[in-house]
């Protein structure tokens, strides 16, 4: 036994120190970039449900409980309410119809910007403090989620990121200390989201896996300058954070702060659905422009290689899909279904999701996308590995897994999810082959960002005898792409035009991408009429 062992709390300790001494001039401008561009990327998701009325059914129920006042705006019908208020309905808004953005790990946008904006309009600091703030939501949120990589949850379901995201970017807009970061850290933690996938593969409560936890992070914060205390050790202790969340924490993933920015991951949807999908989105995309609008008869088979990732999520949403009508949130999360779903209306936009025009169409949906093949490529997953080995703290910690570890991952996953999916010899399968880099030439990568690879591969026959196939690596709306500005402010023009006019919609664009460090953020969540 060591003479000298690591303190119990030097984990969330020195992410408590890092939040305390950073600064905005320590952030590359690259990386400030990438905060404009998800901050008009969150915020397009959220006016993107504008016509949703799951949306105003959150609004409707804060009025209701006395939730009107002053404190900072809602996005879609731009009245003031107090903080939490405005964060709940801007974060379920944001979720509708899962047109976010993600990070290396996880889908922090939700906490990162709707924390900061809310707290950074109602402390009336600038834009400089609110961009910061948002980056360091998604530094300390995604190695959590890095962190937590082998456990029970995945992606969205990580929703204990928002925990600690919106602690973290409300301790840095108050200009909390050391010790009071940490302690808004602790509470923050002490009791973690654990969401249940009934509640989230159909119904709208999904819209609440981000914005519940980020309310309460906020408030642990506002408690612990307040004077509450939380225990430090909440990540590491053996009844801890860690021994419920993770088969196998990857404790290195939490390093590099300063050095290395997670921000800089930053892959922004550009179509409605779940991010594992978007590749074979664009696939079945540049199919379309070769074959024009399609009909059932008109199509063979379709097979979709994808990742594990991609496959399983699919299985668990169409799971819960049996025997039911198809919902929006069950159609973006099946990418039998969403694939069937572009290809018979040749588009994916937020309208094609809406009620009523999936209800329209269910049969022709149900017909085509059960004919749908979708399977694992290991080798697909492996490119997804790749994308953590672009980190100094994702090769260290691959390079550190032993065959007894990938064994325990396997048993941990086939006891969670009664499946066989993960095997010893798929994990070794994927680690190996992460290790040789393989390049894919429709690319255009920017050296800007650090590249998030969720590739997919989409094979259509048509019964005339024709055949296409087209692959896709690295998702579009990917901050390493160099086109991925131009392709997020046409997401975002066309989300704000439903609530403001073009002009105005140009104008905020604009003003996103423009406004000075030390400007005020008054008309950031709104235009100014």
């Amino acid at each position: 036994m060591s003479s000298n062992p690591m303190p119990p709390d030097r984990d969330l300790r020195a992410l408590a120190n890092w939040i305390d001494t950073v600064s905005l001039n320590q952030v590359p401008a690259s990386v400030l970039h990438a905060a404009r561009l998800q901050l008009a990327n969150m915020l397009a998701a959220a006016l993107a449900s504008h016509n949703a009325p799951e949306a105003h059914e959150v609004i409707g129920a804060l009025d209701a409980i006395g939730g009107k006042g002053k404190g900072a705006t809602t996005l879609l019908d731009g009245k003031k309410r107090p903080i939490l208020d405005a964060v709940l309905a801007n974060a379920s808004a944001s979720m509708v119809h899962d047109f976010d953005d993600i990070v290396w790990m996880g889908h922090t946008g939700h906490s990162a910007v709707f924390a900061s904006l809310a707290v950074a309009e109602h402390e009336g600091k600038s834009f400089g403090d609110l961009l910061l703030a948002i980056i360091v939501a998604n530094e300390i949120g995604g190695r959590l989620g890095a962190s937590s990589f082998f456990g029970p949850l995945n992606g969205q379901m990580w929703s204990f990121i928002h925990l600690l995201g919106a602690a973290g970017a409300t301790a840095k807009l108050l200009g909390l200390g050391n010790e009071q970061t940490l302690h808004a850290l602790s509470i923050a933690l002490y009791q973690p989201n654990f969401p249940l996938q009934p509640g989230f593969m159909r119904p709208t409560s999904k819209l609440l896996t981000a914005a519940t936890p980020t309310c309460s992070g906020i408030q642990a914060t506002y408690l612990a300058r307040a004077g509450m205390t939380g225990d430090p050790r909440v990540l590491d202790d053996a009844r801890g954070f860690w021994n419920r969340f993770s088969f196998l924490p990857l404790r290195n993933m939490l390093g590099g702060l300063g050095t290395t920015w997670v921000t800089s991951t930053l892959a922004c949807k550009t179509y409605p659905g779940c991010f594992y999908h978007q590749t074979a989105c664009t696939a079945i995309e540049r199919i379309l422009k070769q074959t024009g609008s399609l009909a059932v008869g008109d199509i063979e088979n379709v097979t979709i290689e994808s990742t594990k990732l991609a496959v399983e999520v699919s299985r668990f949403s169409a799971g819960y899909g049996r025997g039911e009508p198809l919902t929006p949130i069950g159609v973006t999360f099946d990418l039998r279904m969403l694939a069937a779903l572009m290809l018979l209306r040749g588009h994916l936009t937020t309208d094609d999701l809406e009620p009523s025009a999936i209800a329209s169409n269910e049969s022709t949906i149900r017909s085509l996308g059960e004919r749908i093949a979708l399977v694992h490529d290991p080798l697909l997953s492996a490119r997804v590995v790749q994308s953590a080995m672009s980190l100094e703290t994702g090769r260290d910690t691959i390079r550190s897994l032993r065959v007894s570890d990938l064994a325990r991952i396997a048993r941990s996953y086939r006891r969670e999810y009664h499946a066989t999916a993960l095997s010893v010899d798929d994990l070794r399968t994927v680690l190996r082959s992460a290790m040789r880099r393989e390049t894919q030439p429709n690319e255009l990568l920017d050296a800007r960002g650090i590249p998030l690879y969720f590739p997919s591969r989409v094979s259509l026959r048509l019964r005339d005898g024709r055949s296409f196939t087209e692959r896709q690596d690295l998702p579009v709306g990917a901050f390493a792409d160099a086109g991925s500005d131009e392709r997020i402010k046409a997401k975002f023009l066309r989300a704000a035009n439903g609530v403001v006019e073009m002009s105005a919609a140009s104008a905020w664009w604009d003003s996103l991408m423009s406004l000075d460090m030390s400007e005020a953020i008054s008309h950031v969540a709104r235009p100014v009429k």
